[in-house]
């Protein structure tokens, strides 16, 4: 099995790919512009002016509530998509639009793209259904124009992947972060994969270590992560939305069915709790999550924060979960059954900010 790093070209956009194991968290690797505002303004603009006057129009929206929340986890066949689509480009727009990715994200957020992609390029072979299984159906979009000081939104996504970065927001704007994959691991012309390799194992120790503790299981059954996009569906009819529609959420309090508290857990597993925070956070470039990450684990915050779970700790069944949900942050991460190939699992994982989704700009 090849396990070393290769080019794979991905729906027309080179990206850097290659065999995935745990790897340590957080991130300790570095991209381009680690997610300062200037390089990623510069890579924006670096991708505008090579494109045409339809695609320009395409890759800008206005800064608003509808725009922001219309992200979705699901294919394109279900929940079609705004932006300019990555399939699109041709090869000098490609290696731009890669820069722009590169400028914003980690070298592990940005090799989670990659990877995700590649998972939907594979399903292709396995569902022949018309859902938009695609590398190619993936979009950029950027909400309002890039500036040093006035808001404005970086939006990356498409199936099983949504990076919605905030710059010169009311706060550092990382989420709502969602991502996932199908299928869990495989291979592609002898290169193994696995995207989320670094958060299932963190949120797979962290549950294992909550197992121990009566007060951490949570009750009901986990079917997808609680606060993702919102679908309707009427029998006999095509289901409806698929977007951030129930944004703002509402979230729990007091202490009922929350899980256990961080400071009741024994130092290993609140170090594990911290590394499983961590997996999450380390996606976007520093610059993005780094007051974040501060703000999250301040003594204060860390005090109020609760971790739970469901199902099986390792993970290896459907409706297993585990959450991180603490005064600003909510992480959560279920399994589920696949979609292409209903035998076997697939993840979901969301990454929210009770006051700071959207950069805290955008609200009804």
């Amino acid at each position: 099995m090849k396990r070393h790093t290769i080019a794979i070209l991905v729906g027309g956009l080179f990206f850097a790919s290659g065999a995935l194991h745990a790897v340590e968290t957080p991130c300790r690797e570095t991209s381009g512009g680690q997610g300062e505002t200037r390089a990623v303004i510069a890579a924006a603009k670096g991708l505008q002016k090579l494109l045409t006057a339809p695609q320009r129009a395409a890759l800008s929206r206005p800064y608003d509530h509808a725009s922001a929340i219309r992200w979705s986890n699901l294919p394109v066949g279900v929940v079609p998509r705004l932006g300019l689509r990555l399939g699109d480009l041709d090869a000098a727009q490609s290696v731009a639009a890669h820069r722009l990715a590169e400028a914003a994200l980690s070298a592990c957020g940005l090799k989670m793209l990659d990877e995700i992609r590649v998972a939907d390029d594979f399903l292709t072979a396995v569902d022949t259904r018309k859902i938009g299984w695609s590398g190619a159906n993936y979009y950029l979009s950027i909400l309002g124009p890039p500036s040093e000081r006035e808001p404005w939104m970086l939006q990356i996504g498409g199936h099983h992947i949504a990076y919605n970065f905030t710059f010169n927001g009311r706060s550092d704007g990382a989420t709502p972060l969602f991502f996932g994959s199908e299928p869990i691991r495989f291979t592609v012309a002898g290169v193994e994969y696995e995207p989320l390799a670094a958060q299932s194992v963190a949120m797979s120790d962290l549950a294992r270590a909550l197992s121990a503790h009566r007060e951490a299981k949570l009750s009901g059954t986990f079917t997808d992560v609680v606060k993702g996009v919102q679908m309707t569906v009427v029998q006999g009819q095509p289901p409806t939305g698929g977007t951030d529609t129930g944004f703002p959420h509402t979230y729990p309090t007091g202490t009922v069915d929350r899980g256990i508290l961080y400071g009741s857990l024994e130092p290993a597993a609140q170090a594990l709790v911290r590394a499983a925070l961590r997996s999450y956070a380390s996606l976007p470039g520093q610059a993005i999550t780094r007051t974040l990450v501060a703000s999250y684990e301040t003594p204060a915050a860390l005090a109020d924060t609760y971790v739970g779970y469901s199902g099986s700790p390792d993970l290896n069944a459907k409706g297993s979960y585990v959450r991180i949900d603490g005064p600003r942050i909510w992480m959560e991460f279920v399994v589920q059954p696949a979609v292409a190939d209903r035998t076997t699992l697939h993840y979901h994982a969301l990454w929210r900010d009770k006051q700071s989704d959207y950069g805290g700009q955008v609200r009804h």
